[in-house]
């Protein structure tokens, strides 16, 4: 018994001493390791991961920093051929000439801009899936005709609804199959998921944002159901399984990079 406590006594001793000895950080400390973080290192790194831009033929191009500025590269997966240059017409692609816009021109390219945010374009360039009115939708990208390829769906169980929580968009959140015939996404159900409210703090009145989020210990959680459309013939395919929650395996998100993970 003595053994037993007095290895318990110096146990004791050594935890609170290595307390004890534990460094006091300060505003200055945090403030050094902020200047680590991705956002602020991130002007320092030259040519890293770029978002490509893919043209009809296949081919796409990137852009990327370089110690003198930027460069611009096409590259051609066919045969896996790179050129660069410091201007995109330098890698042959045209650049029409700017025109000056009217109000009502520049109103139409600001809603345009806004739903080519929110839209998921097919992979043959030829559709783009969006939410309405917690529908899903298909724009014929020749003709600009919009079709309706869900019915069912209502305020808060919508179809490709993207609502994490802490984060949410107006953005479809799915993945067209190859052949640009087919989507799969999912039926979000947050009915009976508790409201959450947040308040601005701004100059002038306060704005007040309210979404559906789960609080700890909730007994409901937003729940997704998962379905198969078939986008020529609006034919919805729910698949043979009860709904699980929402999350990703890959983060604590259905979206964790924008689209369906």
């Amino acid at each position: 018994m003595k053994r037993t406590l007095t290895f318990a006594f110096l146990l004791l001793s050594l935890t609170i001493y290595s307390f004890a000895q534990r460094p006091t950080l300060t505003t200055a400390d945090y403030a050094r390791a902020e200047k680590m973080l991705g956002f602020n290192t991130a002007p320092y790194v030259d040519r890293a991961a770029a978002r490509p831009t893919f043209l009809p033929d296949g081919r796409f191009w990137y852009r990327v920093l370089t110690p003198t500025g930027s460069e611009y590269v096409m590259v051609n997966p066919a045969d896996g051929l790179k050129k660069s240059g410091l201007t995109l017409e330098s890698i042959g692609i045209a650049q029409p000439p700017k025109k000056a816009l009217t109000k009502e021109e520049e109103a139409l390219l600001k809603i345009e801009d806004a739903f080519l945010r929110i839209s998921i374009p097919s992979p043959n360039g030829k559709k783009r899936a969006f939410i309405r009115d917690w529908n899903l939708w298909i724009r014929d990208e020749a003709t600009k005709s919009m079709t309706q390829v869900t019915t069912d769906g209502v305020k808060y169980f919508g179809y490709a609804t993207d609502n994490a929580g802490w984060q949410k968009s107006d953005r479809a959140i799915l993945i067209w199959s190859p052949d640009s015939k087919k989507i799969a996404t999912f039926q979000q159900d947050e009915r009976n998921v508790s409201d959450t409210y947040l308040v601005s703090t701004n100059i002038g009145e306060p704005k007040l944002s309210a979404w559906k989020s789960a609080l700890p210990g909730d007994p409901n959680i937003a729940m997704i159901s998962r379905v198969i459309i078939d986008v020529d013939s609006a034919k919805v395919t729910r698949l043979q399984m009860p709904p699980d929650p929402h999350r990703s395996t890959q983060c604590d998100d259905i979206s964790c990079d924008g689209g369906w993970d």
